[in-house]
This record gives C-alpha cells, structure tokens and sequence, in this order.
C-alpha cells in the first residue's frame, strides 16, 4: 500500500511539473516495444506463444488512439507517442489494443475480438525525456 502511496505521490508531482511548464514545450517521447502473440487466453505468454506478424497495434488513451504499429515478421513492434500521454500511461488509463482478427494468423482462432494489454515499465526513466513501455502482458477479449 505505501509504494501505492509513494507511485501516485511520484506521478502527482511529475504532473504538477507539467502543468508549470508551457503547453509549446515538448517533454520527450514515450517509446513502446514488445511482441504480439497469435493466441487466446489471459495473459499470454509471448515464449510459448506465436508471433502475430502484419498485426496492427495501437495505443489508446482514453478511449483515443494516440499512437500506432504494424507488427514485422516475427510479431515485434515499436511505437513513439508524445511524453504528454505517459502520465495517463502510468496511471492505468491506456492500453495497447491488437483489433487484427486473430484468423488471420491463425485459422483456427477466433475471427471476433481483440488482443488487449496495459502497460508496464520503471518510473525512473520518466525524467530521462525517453519513457519506455512495454505490454504487461496481452489477453483476448471478445468482442
């Protein structure tokens, strides 16, 4: 409960710092990297799993789409959104959302639904002015 504390408490702070700051200032990027896997389930294990090549992969915030990848060939993908959306990031309010059916690398799995993660990575990368993120692990939802 405190390192609940002391996080929540670290994020207010960094965010009273952004809202001191001018809103033309830029306060670097959030970079995202992971693979998908081609698999149902709850979360997904990426080793056993796989790879969910050509997928399309999007970061959404609040229920936006802020950011977007193509997966390549071996299910891996990199994204970079403004470091603007880190702070909703952080606090739970996005999500990495696969809306590729997953027919279409497998054609055994379901053809309804999508692949869904929230995000994970330290928090003290947040002052570095490069954030990075990676999926905290995909599950299917249907949809």
């Amino acid at each position: 409960m405190a390192s609940k504390v002391a996080f929540l408490l670290a994020v207010a702070t960094v965010a009273a710092a952004f809202a001191v700051s001018s809103a033309q200032t830029k306060f670097g990027k959030l970079v995202i990297t992971g693979i998908v896997p081609c698999n149902t389930g709850t979360l997904i294990d990426v080793a056993t799993s796989p790879a969910f090549p050509d997928a399309n992969v999007e970061l959404q915030c609040g229920g936006n789409v802020v950011a977007g990848a193509k997966t390549s060939s071996n299910g891996s993908f990199a994204m970079e959104a403004d470091m603007t959306n880190a702070l909703s990031a952080l606090v739970g309010g996005c999500e990495l959302v696969v809306d590729t059916p997953l027919v279409k690398c497998d054609g055994k799995l379901p053809a309804a639904g999508a692949l869904v993660s929230y995000l994970q990575g330290p928090l003290a990368r947040l002052l570095s002015g490069v954030f990075q993120l990676a999926p905290a692990g995909f599950s299917f939802q249907m949809s």
